[in-house]
Protein backbone atom coordinates (compact mmCIF):
# COMPACT_ATOMS: atom_id res chain seq x y z
CA UNK A 1 0.00 0.00 0.00
CA UNK A 2 1.41 3.35 -1.03
CA UNK A 3 1.50 6.13 1.57
CA UNK A 4 0.16 9.56 0.65
CA UNK A 5 2.80 12.21 -0.12
CA UNK A 6 3.93 14.11 2.95
CA UNK A 7 3.83 17.90 2.90
CA UNK A 8 7.20 19.49 3.59
CA UNK A 9 8.02 22.87 5.05
CA UNK A 10 10.56 25.50 3.91
CA UNK A 11 13.65 23.59 4.99
CA UNK A 12 12.41 20.27 3.64
CA UNK A 13 11.49 18.55 6.89
CA UNK A 14 9.23 15.59 6.20
CA UNK A 15 6.43 16.27 8.66
CA UNK A 16 5.39 19.66 7.41
CA UNK A 17 4.13 22.55 9.49
CA UNK A 18 2.52 21.53 12.76
CA UNK A 19 -0.76 22.91 14.04
CA UNK A 20 -0.63 24.73 17.35
CA UNK A 21 -2.47 22.63 19.91
CA UNK A 22 -3.46 23.71 23.42
CA UNK A 23 -1.82 21.88 26.32
CA UNK A 24 -5.15 20.25 27.16
CA UNK A 25 -5.03 18.31 23.87
CA UNK A 26 -2.22 16.17 25.29
CA UNK A 27 -4.35 15.31 28.33
CA UNK A 28 -7.37 14.30 26.25
CA UNK A 29 -5.22 11.96 24.14
CA UNK A 30 -4.37 9.88 27.19
CA UNK A 31 -6.39 6.68 27.58
CA UNK A 32 -6.72 6.91 31.35
CA UNK A 33 -8.29 10.37 31.03
CA UNK A 34 -10.87 9.08 28.56
CA UNK A 35 -11.58 6.12 30.86
CA UNK A 36 -12.05 8.48 33.83
CA UNK A 37 -14.33 10.77 31.83
CA UNK A 38 -16.51 7.84 30.86
CA UNK A 39 -16.80 6.57 34.44
CA UNK A 40 -17.23 9.87 36.33
CA UNK A 41 -20.86 10.59 37.28
CA UNK A 42 -22.55 13.34 35.30
CA UNK A 43 -23.36 15.30 38.46
CA UNK A 44 -19.62 15.55 39.27
CA UNK A 45 -18.74 16.94 35.86
CA UNK A 46 -21.65 19.37 36.08
CA UNK A 47 -20.40 20.57 39.48
CA UNK A 48 -16.82 20.84 38.13
CA UNK A 49 -17.85 23.08 35.23
CA UNK A 50 -20.56 25.21 36.84
CA UNK A 51 -19.79 25.74 40.54
CA UNK A 52 -17.43 28.39 41.82
CA UNK A 53 -15.09 26.00 43.63
CA UNK A 54 -11.91 27.62 42.30
CA UNK A 55 -11.95 30.74 44.46
CA UNK A 56 -12.28 28.88 47.79
CA UNK A 57 -9.57 26.47 46.62
CA UNK A 58 -7.28 29.34 45.72
CA UNK A 59 -8.01 31.02 49.07
CA UNK A 60 -7.29 27.76 50.88
CA UNK A 61 -3.98 27.34 49.00
CA UNK A 62 -2.97 30.90 49.91
CA UNK A 63 -3.81 30.24 53.57
CA UNK A 64 -1.86 26.99 53.48
CA UNK A 65 1.11 28.80 51.98
CA UNK A 66 0.94 31.44 54.71
CA UNK A 67 0.74 28.81 57.43
CA UNK A 68 3.74 26.99 55.96
CA UNK A 69 5.74 30.24 55.83
CA UNK A 70 4.89 30.88 59.48
CA UNK A 71 5.74 27.30 60.47
CA UNK A 72 9.08 27.46 58.66
CA UNK A 73 9.90 30.77 60.33
CA UNK A 74 9.10 29.29 63.76
CA UNK A 75 11.21 26.21 62.99
CA UNK A 76 14.10 28.41 61.94
CA UNK A 77 13.82 30.52 65.11
CA UNK A 78 13.69 27.38 67.23
CA UNK A 79 16.75 25.92 65.49
CA UNK A 80 18.70 29.16 65.91
CA UNK A 81 17.70 29.51 69.56
CA UNK A 82 18.54 25.94 70.55
CA UNK A 83 21.80 25.96 68.60
CA UNK A 84 22.75 29.29 70.12
CA UNK A 85 21.87 28.28 73.65
CA UNK A 86 23.83 25.00 73.38
CA UNK A 87 26.75 26.82 71.83
CA UNK A 88 26.74 29.58 74.44
CA UNK A 89 26.26 27.20 77.35
CA UNK A 90 29.28 25.18 76.24
CA UNK A 91 31.35 28.32 75.66
CA UNK A 92 30.19 30.31 78.69
CA UNK A 93 33.21 29.58 80.94
CA UNK A 94 35.53 30.59 78.12
CA UNK A 95 33.49 33.74 77.37
CA UNK A 96 33.43 34.69 81.05
CA UNK A 97 37.17 34.25 81.31
CA UNK A 98 37.99 36.16 78.13
CA UNK A 99 35.57 38.26 76.07
CA UNK A 100 37.57 37.64 72.92
CA UNK A 101 36.14 34.11 72.81
CA UNK A 102 32.62 35.45 72.40
CA UNK A 103 33.10 36.80 68.89
CA UNK A 104 34.05 33.41 67.36
CA UNK A 105 31.05 31.84 69.08
CA UNK A 106 28.68 34.37 67.51
CA UNK A 107 30.35 33.92 64.12
CA UNK A 108 30.07 30.16 64.45
CA UNK A 109 26.40 30.52 65.36
CA UNK A 110 25.79 32.63 62.27
CA UNK A 111 27.70 30.18 60.06
CA UNK A 112 25.82 27.22 61.49
CA UNK A 113 22.53 28.93 60.59
CA UNK A 114 23.49 29.33 56.91
CA UNK A 115 22.52 25.80 55.78
CA UNK A 116 19.14 26.11 57.49
CA UNK A 117 18.58 29.51 55.87
CA UNK A 118 19.56 28.21 52.42
CA UNK A 119 17.36 25.14 52.79
CA UNK A 120 14.43 27.26 53.97
CA UNK A 121 14.85 29.70 51.10
CA UNK A 122 15.09 26.96 48.48
CA UNK A 123 12.10 25.10 49.93
CA UNK A 124 9.98 28.26 49.99
CA UNK A 125 10.99 29.08 46.44
CA UNK A 126 10.12 25.58 45.24
CA UNK A 127 6.82 25.48 47.12
CA UNK A 128 5.69 28.92 45.96
CA UNK A 129 6.62 27.92 42.39
CA UNK A 130 4.49 24.80 42.67
CA UNK A 131 1.57 26.78 44.08
CA UNK A 132 1.89 29.29 41.25
CA UNK A 133 1.93 26.44 38.74
CA UNK A 134 -1.24 24.97 40.25
CA UNK A 135 -2.92 28.36 40.00
CA UNK A 136 -1.71 28.82 36.43
CA UNK A 137 -2.96 25.42 35.33
CA UNK A 138 -6.29 26.04 37.06
CA UNK A 139 -6.74 29.36 35.29
CA UNK A 140 -5.58 27.92 31.94
CA UNK A 141 -8.11 25.12 32.07
CA UNK A 142 -10.95 27.61 32.51
CA UNK A 143 -10.37 30.67 30.32
CA UNK A 144 -13.16 32.64 31.98
CA UNK A 145 -11.08 32.90 35.16
CA UNK A 146 -7.88 34.07 33.47
CA UNK A 147 -7.09 37.77 33.33
CA UNK A 148 -6.22 39.51 30.09
CA UNK A 149 -2.83 41.07 30.84
CA UNK A 150 -2.74 43.15 27.64
CA UNK A 151 -5.39 45.57 28.87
Amino acid sequence: MQQPPVETDAIGAGEGPQRALPWSAWVTRQDWVRWCLCHVPQSWTHWWTTSSWRQPLQRMLWNLEGILYLLLALMLCHALFTTGSHLLSSLWPVAAAAWRHLLPAVLLLMLSALPALLFTASFLLLFSTLLSLVGLLTSMSHPGYAQDLDQ
